[in-house]
């Protein structure tokens, strides 16, 4: 289950009963910065959430709007010790990378800093893993899937894309093509 933790005090219960750990989507812990990202979504309460979640994992999409405060977001998830480890993640495209490419060097520019001040443990498949504040960040290049995800949005819509955003964008039909 991976959520942006907006619902998940309401939900915890079920969250709890996943056998595996819950994916939290922390992309800034600044609500002038969330509301950039998101709208006019509430910031969820992330200490509450992260302290009565079992088992957790946290997701951080480097954007440009959050590359500064990347490393202010894992030490803040490193000190729950429910969170397995810590993913951070390049925006992900299939059709839109000039659009999204100021997002993909803010990605680079803080895996290189990372690389810069951190010894690298291992490599995990495609992703680079390095030790920080304790735990493991592991610095997620998607640039092509062999798997899919049911994403469910708030307007009803379903999409077995795995690139969200175009699943989204494909579903919603013409008003979105360019």
């Amino acid at each position: 289950m991976r959520t942006n933790g907006v619902l998940a005090l309401k939900k915890m219960n079920i969250i709890n009963k996943c056998e595996l750990s819950t994916g939290y989507s922390i992309h800034s812990l600044n609500p002038t910065t969330l509301e950039t990202i998101w709208g006019k979504t509430p910031m969820p309460d992330w200490e509450r959430i992260l302290t009565e979640t079992k088992t957790s994992r946290i997701a951080i999409v480097v954007t440009e709007q959050t590359e500064d405060e990347f490393l202010s977001i894992v030490k803040y998830a490193a000190k729950f010790p429910n969170v397995k480890y810590i993913q951070a993640r390049r925006i992900s495209t299939d059709t839109r990378y000039d659009e999204l490419k100021p997002h993909i060097e803010a990605y680079e520019r803080v895996f290189e800093l990372v690389n810069d001040i951190c010894v690298r443990k291992e490599d995990f498949h495609l992703a680079q893993v390095y030790t920080m504040w304790g735990k493991d960040v592991l610095f997620w290049r998607t640039v092509e899937t062999s798997v899919n995800s049911f994403n469910y949005f708030t307007d009803g819509t379903v999409s077995d894309e795995y690139f969200i955003v175009e699943g989204y964008m494909k579903h919603k039909g013409d008003e979105y093509d360019n």
